[in-house]
């Protein structure tokens, strides 16, 4: 979201959300992009259901965490990757804890789940998206939200990771590929992004939900912010808080 880092914004009224004020601002900003992107991908994109099986890569950051206690609620198996100092972290959320580093992926999935999932859950793209394709079973769908990958030396690339998309989602397998843009969506069904973060204030207004804070930073530590993201050192969400 560009201006983000900033203590104002202006924004048209019908763009704007009631947050009720017993909420802890830090915990409620938590949802506008890592929750409604969660909810919207589990729900009007892979609209999963009880029972069913799902795997999220990159589990122990803001949307892989979202996704996990989302995906509580629904009643979900779920199965996370992620770093080996993260998986204590996954397994604490609900999610049976894969190391990406040590273990291949894809055999872990196949022990736990033969049949495969009924839904990924893939921010890296690259080979990794095609991996994630072939664990779906048929009917499934993966749902890919990030190109990771793609960022070479502060550059974004990633032409490949999107053709190979393209190729996925022409492919009749009866296996569904679609790739989720917050801000597109919002722009074509911005009803859809009120209703459903009205939806996830409730829930942490109920203590359903609880986004983890790995830290709360002064808005001028920016910088030192995003160091921390790009070498993935944090559990959960970082949010800038404006002083007076």
């Amino acid at each position: 979201m560009r201006g983000a880092y900033s203590r104002f914004a202006i924004l048209r009224a019908e763009s704007l959300v009631p947050v009720p004020e017993s909420l802890d601002p830090a915990e409620a900003v938590c949802l506008i992009l890592n929750y409604v992107t969660a909810h919207q991908m589990l729900h009007r994109f892979a609209k999963v259901t009880a029972g069913q099986n799902i795997l999220i890569h990159g589990a122990a950051g803001g949307v892989g965490t979202a996704l996990l206690q989302l995906g509580t609620l629904v009643g979900l198996t779920m199965y996370g990757t992620a770093s080996k100092s993260k998986l204590q972290g996954v397994a604490a959320a609900g999610g049976v804890p894969i190391d990406y580093k040590s273990e291949d992926f894809s055999n872990r999935v196949r022990e736990l789940s033969p049949n495969g999932v009924d839904a990924v859950f893939d921010p890296v793209g690259g080979t990794n998206w095609w991996r994630s394709y072939e664990l779906v079973r048929r009917g499934g769908t993966l749902v890919c939200y990030g190109v990771s990958t793609a960022v070479t030396s502060g550059k974004l690339g990633g032409a490949a990771s999107f053709l190979l998309l393209g190729i996925l989602k022409l492919l009749p397998d009866r296996r569904r590929c679609d790739w989720y843009n917050i801000t597109g969506l919002r722009k074509q069904q911005p009803g859809w992004f009120r209703e459903d973060l009205n939806s996830l204030l409730d829930l942490l207004l109920q203590g359903r939900i609880r986004p983890i804070v790995a830290s709360r930073l002064p808005l001028r530590e920016a910088a030192r912010a995003n160091e921390l993201i790009e070498h993935s050192r944090v559990t959960g969400k970082i949010v800038l808080l404006c002083q007076e």
